[in-house]
């Protein structure tokens, strides 16, 4: 497999060389998932907005073509990030990536439930392997967690629309007015847990850290989601509302939870939804902002 996926090993000068003759592949792929986001809230196409979140977040499939040689061919998913990493300094591309950390690291609040549980199984053991198996194991519940709510939500919504229902507000939906987007996120958060304490780089490897564009692909999908709310309210009125009122957005939150999250909302354009693009652009920029310096102190 050499012959296509070469070791460069310390052979800093051929991996520079690598690394220039896909730079123009890294600018397209960049430029084509920022345009399928922006095209999908614009247009209103929900699902170009998603794709382009999904390619956001392809990089860290990457991390898995060091633990499965069969996987080894998607590594060159990393090229997205490529663009952003350049634009840091550094005389050789090897200081712009260590540069860049201080960037990609951004976002590390999204650890906070996970640390939280760790936390806990730190009072019951201080045994290091036993991290280890823990993180392993949590690591494949997630996982398998995400990937099972993502195709029952699917299934739910199907039997919906052949059923000719209108919207879904049965089985999972009951309880989450967006799961299969739920389901993505648990998913992907997985590969969170994966690349900071399952995973081990090669020596002398480094893989740009997931937080900031995990983040990042979260506040799209949640966007995403805000938009097609304000479809199915147009579209269904009154019915769809009720249901809105009764039902948690995506996790389970209780209800004063959710209203402290909904207070940066309510303070900017006093309502409890936003209705207009602009308001859901400028809410989530809210949101972004106040993770990001939760980051800073975390």
């Amino acid at each position: 497999m050499l012959e296509f996926f070469p070791d460069y090993g310390f052979g800093w000068e051929e991996a520079e060389q690598f690394v220039n003759s896909v730079r123009p592949s890294s600018y397209f792929c960049l430029a084509v998932t920022t345009v399928l986001i922006i095209l999908g809230f614009a247009l209103k196409r929900s699902r170009l907005s998603f794709l382009g979140s999904l390619t956001l977040l392809l990089p860290t499939f990457s991390y898995f073509a060091f633990a499965m040689f069969f996987l080894a061919g998607i590594g060159i998913f990393r090229i997205i990030w490529l663009p952003i990493i350049e634009l840091f300094p550094g005389a050789s591309f090897y200081e712009k990536i260590y540069a860049a950390s201080s960037l990609l690291e951004l976002g590390d609040i999204v650890y906070l439930p996970y640390d939280a549980v760790r936390f806990i199984f730190t009072i019951i053991s201080n045994e290091s392997a036993y991290f280890n198996s823990l993180d392993k194991m949590l690591f494949q519940v997630i996982i398998v967690t995400g990937a099972i709510l993502f195709f029952v939500s699917c299934a739910t919504w199907f039997y919906t629309r052949f059923q000719g229902l209108g919207f879904a507000d049965l089985f999972v939906y009951k309880y989450s007015r967006h799961p299969q987007y739920l389901g993505f996120l648990i998913w992907s958060y997985g590969l969170l847990v994966y690349d900071k304490y399952v995973f081990i780089p090669p020596k002398g490897g480094y893989f740009a850290p997931p937080p900031f564009f995990w983040l990042l692909s979260a506040l799209i999908l949640t966007g995403i989601a805000l938009q097609e709310e304000n479809f199915m309210i147009r579209k269904y009125g009154e019915e769809y509302s009720n249901y809105r009122s009764k039902t948690p957005f995506m996790l389970p939150f209780s209800k004063p939870v959710g209203e402290i999250l909904k207070m940066p909302l309510k303070l900017v354009f006093r309502k409890n939804y936003p209705e207009k693009n602009r308001e859901i652009l400028v809410i989530l920029t809210i949101y972004f902002l106040i993770l990001l310096a939760a980051s800073l102190l975390y």
